[in-house]
């Protein structure tokens, strides 16, 4: 039976389970964020001096519709139900089709007395390094056949997001330089070799660790000292430059990140 809240991991539906699971409700959540302030001069006020984005938690009740006569079935969901959860990955949820989470953490409930039928139970999870719902495709921009290019791309989420580069070198030969600024921050890289028909990828792993390879082969320690740690992206339009040494395809693509 389908049932109007619907939760998945890992593409595999709760409800799909077993068909005596009940979703009681869906907490979509909100990131947690903390603040850090000093006091203003003059006896009222303070100023935020720093403030970071912890985590975001997702909770998920659920019943289980089995009389307690057949505790051997209640059980046996019950322990489906937790390895399902274990398994991480990407959660969606009814009514964000468009959006995803990147579930790192279950926290579960007690069994408690699985005797009591009426019983609701309520797992945790919880995003550590995107604290963020995202966007299940990337906005992107892209042009063919240039050394340079400048250009813009929006980023339609609530929080700063990092932009994912692909650099396709469309020429006959080897190249050694690359340099791209997003939204104000620049990664230069030298001293690499990118040979003709390959690819330079700057990307980010799920929890938004960042990757730089050329040909496959990770060239991260061959940015400039004045680079920026990534390609931050603030919400709305940012500008967009790019120097390569040799001619290619220029792909850029952004997460949109939400509450």
């Amino acid at each position: 039976m389908r049932l109007s809240r619907r939760v998945a991991l890992g593409g595999v539906q709760l409800d799909e389970i077993h068909e005596r699971i009940v979703i009681r409700g869906v907490d979509t959540g909100v990131p947690k964020e903390t603040v850090e302030s000093v006091n203003r001069m003059g006896g009222a006020g303070s100023r935020i001096t720093r403030h970071h984005w912890e985590t975001l938690e997702v909770s998920v009740t659920f019943a289980i519709d089995v009389p307690k006569s057949n505790m051997a079935l209640r059980r046996e969901i019950w322990e489906d139900v937790v390895s399902w959860a274990q398994t991480g990955g990407w959660l969606t949820a009814e009514g964000m089709d468009d959006r995803r989470m990147w579930a790192e953490k279950a926290v579960l409930p007690g069994g408690g007395d699985l005797w009591e039928w009426l019983s609701e139970y309520t797992i945790v999870f919880r995003a550590y390094g995107v604290p963020f719902w995202q966007d299940v495709e990337p906005r992107s921009v892209g042009v063919r056949g240039v050394s340079s290019w400048t250009g813009t791309i929006g980023n339609p989420g609530h929080f700063e997001t990092v932009a994912d580069v692909t650099f396709h070198n469309s020429s006959a030969q080897a190249m050694t330089s690359f340099a791209i600024t997003v939204g104000g921050n620049q990664i230069s890289l030298s001293g690499f070799t990118l040979a003709a028909g390959a690819d330079l990828i700057i990307s980010h792993s799920e929890d938004g660790l960042l990757r730089i390879t050329a040909g496959g082969v990770s060239i991260y320690d061959k940015r400039s000292a004045d680079s920026a740690d990534d390609l931050y992206v603030a919400p709305g339009t940012a500008a967009i430059s790019m120097t390569a040494g040799k001619a290619g395809t220029l792909t850029v693509s952004v997460y949109g990140r939400y509450a």
